[in-house]
């Protein structure tokens, strides 16, 4: 098939025709040596512009061609390809050109989608022609306007269709378009808007009491009036002690391209009740018995009126350890060596001395702490021995089920029997060995659990006392006997669990050589603390100025605010903050917020330190050491 001519060539042609004879050199004449053929054949390559069109006439015999570029707003293309600098051509050569002119006007969306601006560059477009140029070695290809000649003007249809092209049809604002088009601002203006979503409102839940522990012992005329306690939050049967405002949907909106825009959808909150609250159908909660009311769980809240257990005199080996589904009271103290496990709030009226206190919610010592361990909220769950060795004990007995399954198809596959019990004791022999000793300490903890319903774990304890002993689990342990086990020790565990109160607090008088651990905030009420470890999710604070903080490391994901840290000749302390450090003295330590610290060599006066603060002096301190 033959190849298609392009406009250009036609013209060159047509051009070429219009000229003289003897104007182009003939071949025939130059061959046969004619006078004055030389110096056509040697003539190097010439280009011009004559009535529009660009003109290539090749060189001779060794000579060069013809050069061209252009100049703006032209853009010239030579065999398709761009001319950003000179290029030579021949007659031969595809030479086009173009304008480079931006749109007469733009319309641009915004990255979320919800305006339109319309931006006019101009309003008409003039005819442009390529400037003749005479026949030369190198040519700049240049344009110039005709002012007379209008070829583009735009109106309002023209604004329409690439409203339409573009697929934007919300809320067109044709009175600014048409005001923009008769007196143009030349600067970007709007001309549709889209309706934003209106946000939903999350579910409410309304708290008519305390969660935390403000007061817990008042002095009258310097005795401690054990009576009169009811600084613990309380109430009475048929109080009603929180309701959940509902979840409130919002309205879905849409961008300037019709596209529906959904809110985020309302956050609901799931409440139940434990067997001591009622919850109306309005979500009304009430107390069906008297007690602390307290809220658990995270996604889903539960709530329940605790219990207390009541130690009139001191925790020691005549009480025993104690491990309690609620309150524990002491009014004395926590003696050498005792452990108080609480699946709610602790309270001392005394001192502890070398004991290991874990409550699921916040733990309260009027008196002293000295070689002990707190551990409140979060951490009062992680130290909970029940919960660590059921967790452990789950996963053994897990795997052990599904290594027996497995097991026990092989031995089928060969024709041969074998007691399930049997192959558990095969196992625990070979790969778990220390399920009994698991088992005997979480039996020990069971035992010492003082609930008002001792039966509810009864069941629990009897098929934990199988693993005792061998012959128990050979012939009465069996798969079904397995997983109501395993059930009854997960349902135990994850009360646990969901025992975890939201607001938590360690309080203590003053602390010696003690580790106190809270997902919520210490508060050190009188002289302060002396080689201790503090840990709080929240923030530490000492309620006297002149509290001391010696040779001990505190911990906070908010704020610390001490009194005097160090002393002179003392062991230094370190405190470490999420925000803020405040002190009102300071000997010798380390102070250290998210990842900037500074070491305290001399002592410093009243400071409060932030991340800026911190980073400042560190520079400072840097400076003076260079």
């Amino acid at each position: 098939m033959a190849e298609t001519i392009s406009e250009h060539e036609i013209l060159q042609l047509l051009h070429r025709m219009e000229r003289p004879i003897g104007s182009y050199p003939d071949p025939f004449t130059q061959e046969a040596g004619h006078e004055g053929s030389v110096d056509a054949r040697h003539s190097p390559g010439l280009a011009g512009v004559r009535d529009g069109v660009i003109l290539v006439e090749d060189p001779g015999i060794g000579e060069r061609a013809a050069t061209v570029e252009a100049t703006w707003p032209i853009r010239l293309t030579v065999g398709g390809k761009i001319v950003k600098e000179p290029v030579r051509v021949t007659s031969g050569s595809r030479i086009e050109w173009a304008l480079e002119q931006m749109p007469m006007f733009e319309i641009s969306v915004s990255k979320d989608g919800m305006e339109a601006m319309l931006t006019v560059h101009e309003l008409r477009r003039h005819a442009w022609m390529l400037t003749d140029q005479p026949m030369g070695e190198h040519l700049v290809v240049r344009a110039e306007e005709n002012q007379e000649n209008i070829v583009k003007t735009i109106g309002p249809e023209d604004v329409l269709a690439e409203l339409d092209r573009q697929g934007i049809r919300m809320n067109l604002d044709m009175a600014t378009i048409h005001s923009e088009l008769l007196r143009p601002a030349f600067k970007p203006l709007l001309i549709a808007r889209g309706k934003p979503p209106v946000p939903g409102q999350d579910a409410r839940l309304d708290l008519f009491f305390s969660e935390k522990i403000e007061s817990l012992f008042t002095e009258v005329k310097g005795q401690v009036d054990f009576k009169n306690h009811m600084n613990i939050p309380s109430v009475k049967s048929g109080d009603v002690i929180a309701k959940k405002e509902p979840a409130v949907e919002g309205e879905p909106g849409y961008d300037v391209f019709g596209q529906t825009l959904l809110p985020r959808p309302a956050k609901d909150i799931r409440i139940l009740a434990r067997k001591n609250v009622e919850i109306t159908p309005e979500s009304i909660v009430i107390a069906r018995q008297p007690g602390r009311p307290r809220v658990t769980g995270g996604q889903i809240k539960y709530f329940d009126i605790n219990t207390a257990f009541i130690v009139p005199g001191d925790v020691d080996m005549q009480t025993g350890n104690i491990v309690f589904a609620g309150d524990v009271i002491v009014y004395g103290d926590v003696q050498d060596n005792m452990i108080i496990e609480s699946l709610g709030n602790i309270y001392v009226s005394g001192s502890v001395f070398n004991a290991t206190l874990t409550a699921t919610g916040s733990i309260a010592v009027k008196g002293n702490v000295i070689g002990a361990r707190l551990y409140s909220g979060y951490f009062g769950i992680l130290y909970n021995r029940f919960y660590t060795g059921s967790k452990d004990l789950l996963d053994i007995l897990t795997k052990m089920k599904g290594g027996a399954s497995q097991l026990l198809q092989e031995v089928a596959k060969k024709n041969l029997q074998v007691r399930y019990g049997q192959v558990l004791i095969l196992m625990m022999e070979s790969k778990y060995g220390q399920t009994r000793q698991i088992v005997s300490d979480l039996l020990g903890v069971i035992t010492s659990i003082q609930l008002h319903d001792r039966n509810a774990m009864e069941l629990l304890k009897q098929y934990m006392e199988m693993f005792l002993s061998q012959a128990h689990v050979v012939t009465h342990m069996t798969e079904p006997k397995l997983e109501r086990l395993i059930e009854l020790l997960n349902e135990a565990h994850l009360r646990v669990a969901l025992s975890q109160e939201s607001q938590v607090r360690i309080s203590v008088g003053q602390g010696q050589q003690a580790v106190f651990k809270s997902n919520g905030d210490i508060l050190i009420r009188r002289e302060g603390i002396i080689q201790c470890d503090l840990y709080s999710a929240g923030s530490i604070g000492f309620t006297m100025e002149d509290a001391l903080c010696r040779g001990s490391r505190l911990e906070a994901g908010e704020r610390i605010a001490a009194g005097v840290v160090g002393g002179e000749g003392g062991a230094p302390s370190t405190l470490k903050a999420g925000t803020k450090i405040s002190v009102k003295k300071m000997y010798a330590g380390k102070i250290a917020i998210d990842r900037s610290t500074l070491e305290v060599l001399e002592p410093i006066g009243e400071t409060v330190f932030d991340r800026r603060t911190l980073r400042r002096a560190g520079q400072k301190a840097g400076a003076r050491g260079e």
